[in-house]
């Protein structure tokens, strides 16, 4: 009869445990945020830009969901050993959920991308913001969706300027020769060599120690870059001539964005939303800031007039007719760029 007794009692304590555990799954199941944790990726340093607005993209969501859902940010590329195009490569196979990408790298996955970063086609951010709210997005948004990408908004990645260590750079002329550190891509390397520069495609994680040991005499980079990385310590002269606009479009993985709940995705992209609207203030706001902290080191900066800049423009004729060509007219009227 005891023996009983203590067999009845374990059958009880057991399916009261089935019941308890069952109760917890389907109460997990049925949260409004489930628990997930998302490797958020930066190709930039713990203090640009890109980086500060994931990770307040992952306070906020944190905030919202009580915790259920923890973004990990990860600056540098550290997720792709330092390699952008392989941290585009594992975006769209979905070892990383989600990033804060340039526009210009993700073009090793649709080269009409760089069509955004075309030599002077916006004359203010403004004017880039404009785009990216209307035609020039939803083109970068169709073109990454065919490869598996989500994008829920952009950030700027700021106006490119030209730093170097040799001298100060006011005329095509003065850039004959010179070793110039530029992103891959036709639109970056034949506009350089049509001015007579001698451009080469190198991996952002190694510029500093490149320019450091003149291995190359000068980059181009907005402002956020340049000061964030100190390429100004290493650098005697900086060009203000507001070249090629460049832009981070935050994704996320297919594979990722299609495990979420709608009310994640919602939340998500409202986040995203508020987040990427106070980056590109940021890149605004943060401007004169940088200039001064630049000049302050010793550095002398030089800021080109409309006249100076047409002189460069006007060695770009064929320059513009080739690069557009590669583009294709969708692109091409996407980014408003005659053709």
């Amino acid at each position: 009869m005891k023996k009983k007794i203590m067999r009845m009692t374990a059958c009880c304590l057991m399916l009261a445990l089935l019941a308890s555990g069952c109760g917890a799954s389907q109460e997990e199941d049925n949260s409004k945020y489930p628990k997930k944790k998302i490797l958020l990726s930066t190709t930039v340093s713990e203090q640009s830009n890109a980086t500060v607005v994931g990770k307040l993209f992952a306070e906020r969501i944190a905030k919202e969901t009580d915790g259920n859902i923890q973004v990990v940010v990860y600056s540098s590329d550290q997720l792709s050993g330092g390699n952008m195009s392989k941290g585009v490569e594992m975006l769209t196979q979905g070892a990383i959920d989600c990033a804060f990408e340039p526009v210009d790298v993700m073009a090793v996955l649709d080269k009409r991308l760089l069509a955004l970063s075309t030599p002077w086609i916006f004359d203010s951010y403004e004017e880039a913001e404009e785009c990216l709210n209307t035609t020039g997005g939803e083109f970068i948004h169709e073109a990454l969706k065919k490869k598996d990408l989500e994008t829920l908004g952009f950030i700027h990645n700021g106006f490119r300027q030209l730093t170097n260590s040799k001298k100060k750079v006011t005329s095509p002329d003065d850039l004959k020769n010179l070793k110039l550190r530029v992103p891959g891509g036709d639109v970056f390397m034949k506009f350089f060599e049509a001015l007579g520069a001698d451009p080469l495609s190198m991996s952002f994680s190694e510029l500093f120690t490149a320019l450091q040991q003149g291995t190359v005499d000068g980059q181009e980079n907005g402002f956020d870059l340049i000061t964030a990385n100190k390429f100004y310590e290493v650098q005697e002269y900086i060009t203000n001539w507001n070249y090629s606009y460049g832009a981070f479009a935050m994704v996320f993985s297919s594979d990722t964005w299609n495990e979420l709940n709608e009310d994640t995705q919602t939340l998500f992209r409202e986040t995203a939303k508020e987040v990427c609207s106070i980056g590109c203030e940021n890149v605004v706001n943060n401007e004169d800031k940088q200039k001064l902290e630049i000049t302050d080191y010793g550095c002398e900066l030089t800021e080109l007039s409309d006249e100076e800049i047409q002189a460069f423009k006007d060695r770009l004729s064929d320059y513009y007719e080739e690069v557009t060509a590669q583009y294709g007219e969708e692109a091409c009227e996407a980014f408003d760029i005659e053709y």
